[in-house]
């Protein structure tokens, strides 16, 4: 065997000066020192820029893997630190993470790693569809072997689209393999279609992503039993919030309950279709969610029983394409998946429940959750049928007394653990079920907090049943939506849609507040509610804080009352939002508390704890108007950076 000399050829993976073993085609030669096949390049030094690691640096970047992955994060976490730890330890700037799902047939991008921000932020805003537009991820997926391609080679537009805003020129995709399947990709983009260049990477990155399959299926596999604990517990409390605030209000009750369908599973279309026993006619109570722009519309159909007899025969839980239906679409529903859940009542009125998907289907667990919620939702509406009998003095005692106790239960029993911050609230109702409502809602990551007050036309339990539904509403939207004044607007279009044609209007003033609890920086945005204040510890000094907007309710568009602003709290600062009920609490002489009391009330204890401030101005509130008659629901909310 003729050998070469050993100073004019280097191998590109150990980058080691070495004679191989036999030349063989096209120059692949067995390496003496890495005993792989590789490149042979002949040079007596590595060029300049390539990234090729020494023994050493390999060593560390697998040392760091494996720290990383025996550590416990979340996915999120996750994916960050493993596409930091390539784009350091590889110098590669674009590295991205997809995660694939056979059962659904998607691959969805789930994180992607740029030195550029606003790249970062483009890249991960895209959806890819599983079809052949991304046939090469496919095949890699498919195969679960490693694919290097120039997009040069690629015939669909999405790649010309994505070289362009990236500068990608070429792409190594690697297959996160599970037990031999596929549970997702990892990406390195390239600016050049040198192929000698992806070969380390490639090499050095085989080596780490199973035991990252293992760190990301555990991670995915926590996130799902976590969702499906949290979903267990919303079902039950949305169980007990319709048993207990909805049995004498039908109408409201079956839009509750698809409200809480279509949030589970996010269906574009959720329907009811109800059919007392021996009607000819059926009513179909209908839910459109429009989830690219967070809008929910709802209405109500009769139709005759007879025409949807095949849907109203059904027994058991059924999956359908409802493009196939002619009753679906005569009913306005499409998309790509509906799942049909039929249920008997005791009083023989049979009922189904229909939702469908758009673009995507159901998969197992979120069938499992529909099936315990509706289940939940067969036992409501039995009991809302066995309240109807009771008698109108009983109906109405018993109404007030649940409608009460699910009240105190809706707003927070406890303030929010957000470190670095103190809070309080408290709301007394004027009649026993009040309209008034506050909330503290501390975001996933822990990072933001959102504060609102609110006041709903009206009192009693019509003003409680309100009240109920933009809290359900609220809740949702504060997980999508960072905006105070896109979610005041949604709550505006669902307050207008269901109840401009009740005989009674229900309207309702709110501020809602969006703090960065980071920064310390506040975004607020208001609904006709008026003003609340902001005590400056540094200074000393108090400003009243002018809210706008119009109140919610009235008005089919409010765009044009638009209104957001910020405010910056400092270490020491105290805010005090209030309902009306404080300031024109009347005393026996017909004289309001007012502001001017209320100001210099929370002055006067501001260094007690915010709670603890609540209770001293309450104290003032009831030894001012004495014996006289609460008339409004009072509320207050204080928060400190402490």
């Amino acid at each position: 065997m003729n050998r070469e000399p050993s100073d004019d050829r280097i191998c590109l993976l150990c980058a080691e000066s070495q004679v191989p073993n036999g030349i063989t085609r096209n120059g692949r030669f067995f390496c003496q020192t890495c005993d792989r096949e590789w490149i042979l390049e002949k040079r007596k030094i590595p060029r300049i820029g390539k990234n090729i690691l020494s023994s050493q640096e390999k060593t560390e970047f697998l040392l760091d893997n494996l720290s990383l992955f025996n550590s416990s994060m979340g996915l999120e976490d996750l994916m960050q630190r493993f596409t930091e730890l390539i784009s350091v330890r590889l110098k590669r700037d674009k590295v991205a993470v997809f995660i694939t799902n056979l059962e659904l047939g998607e691959i969805r991008l789930v994180y992607y790693s740029s030195q550029k921000r606003t790249l970062q932020r483009a890249i991960n805003r895209i959806a890819l569809d599983y079809d052949l537009s991304y046939g090469v991820l496919i095949e890699s997926m498919a195969k679960g072997e490693p694919c290097f391609y120039k997009f040069t080679d690629q015939k669909h537009p999405f790649y010309e689209f994505y070289s362009k805003l990236t500068g990608t020129k070429s792409q190594l995709v690697i297959p996160i393999l599970y037990a031999n399947t596929a549970v997702g990709l990892l990406t390195i983009d390239y600016e050049e279609e040198d192929y000698s260049d992806f070969l380390e990477d490639q090499e050095i990155l085989q080596l780490v992503v199973g035991q990252f399959a293992v760190s990301l299926r555990n991670s995915l596999l926590f996130s799902k039993s976590e969702n499906q604990s949290k979903n267990f517990q919303s079902l039950h409390t949305a169980a007990l919030t319709l048993s207990q605030l909805y049995l004498n209000n039908h109408d409201e009750m079956i839009r509750m309950i698809l409200l809480t369908l279509s949030g589970i599973v996010e269906s574009s279309f959720t329907y009811l279709i109800e059919s007392p026993k021996e009607s000819s006619k059926t009513k179909i109570f209908k839910l459109y969610r429009d989830l690219e722009n967070y809008q929910i519309h709802t209405e109500t159909q009769m139709m005759e029983t007879n025409s949807i007899e095949p849907i109203l025969q059904m027994k058991e839980t059924t999956v359908m394409n409802p493009s196939d239906q002619s009753i679906f679409q005569s009913m306005g529903i499409k998309g790509k998946e509906s799942m049909i859940f039929p249920i008997i009542l005791e009083n023989g009125t049979r009922c189904v429940f229909v939702l469908t998907k758009q673009d995507s289907r159901f998969p197992n667990d979120e069938i499992e959750a529909l099936n315990a919620f509706i289940s939940l939702a067969r036992i409501t509406m039995e009991n809302s049928n066995l309240y109807q009998n009771l008698s109108n003095k009983e109906r109405l005692e018993k109404e007030i007394e649940i409608a009460k106790e699910i009240q105190s239960t809706l707003l927070p029993r406890k303030a929010p653990e957000a470190e670095g911050f103190s809070f309080g609230g408290f709301m007394v109702p004027a009649r026993g079920i009040g309209g008034d409502y506050y909330d503290f809602i501390l975001s996933p990551n822990r990072n933001e907090l959102f504060i609102c007050i609110g006041d709903v036309s009206g009192k009693g339990v019509a003003a409680g049943l309100v009240m109920a539904t933009v809290r359900t509403i609220l809740h949702s939207l504060v997980r999508v939506k960072d905006s105070p004044w896109e979610i005041l607007n949604d709550i505006n279009n669902y307050l207008y849609s269901n109840y401009k044609e009740a005989i009674t209007p229900r309207f309702m003033s709110m501020i809602l507040l969006r703090w960065n609890l980071i920064t310390g920086e506040v975004l607020f945005s208001g609904a006709g509610h008026g003003n609340f204040y902001h005590y400056h510890a540094g200074s000393n000094s108090l400003s009243v804080i002018e809210t706008e907007g119009v109140i919610l309710g009235i008005k089919p568009d409010i765009s044009l009352f638009r209104n957001e602003s910020k405010l910056k709290f400092d270490s020491g600062d105290t805010i005090l939002l209030y309902t009306d009920g404080v300031t024109e609490a009347l005393n026996t002489n017909e004289v309001q508390f007012g502001e001017k009391q209320l100001q210099s009330s929370f002055l006067s204890c501001i260094q007690l704890e915010p709670k603890n401030i609540l209770e001293r101005i309450y104290a003032e509130l009831k030894e001012f108007v004495k014996e006289q008659e609460q008339h409004d629901d009072i509320t207050m909310v204080a928060v400190r950076k402490i």
